[in-house]
């Protein structure tokens, strides 16, 4: 973990919790996607972060197939999760 993670994090839940209040989520998908922020937030290296990924990425698909978030904000809460997370290693397209 760094500062600039744990910034990430922060501003994160801080915004997942606004959408809470503001009825935007349910509790179980605010709770899901902070679980999943503070795997990613915890996480030593690429491997460590696969699994809270996996989860934080199923539940915002989830949540674009059932039109409760639309593409802008669910890129933005990809992005953002990611954020919180090690720097994962990018896959070569050759």
């Amino acid at each position: 973990m760094n500062q600039q993670r744990y910034t990430a994090y922060r501003q994160l839940v801080a915004e997942l919790g606004e959408w809470r209040s503001s009825e935007a989520l349910e509790a179980g998908t605010h709770e899901d996607l902070c679980d999943a922020a503070e795997g990613l937030l915890l996480a030593r290296d690429g491997d460590d972060a696969e699994e809270p990924l996996a989860r934080a990425s199923s539940t915002v698909l989830g949540l674009l197939a059932l039109d409760e978030l639309d593409e802008e904000n669910a890129s933005w809460l990809l992005d953002c999760l990611l954020a919180c997370g090690p720097r994962l290693p990018v896959a070569d397209a050759a």
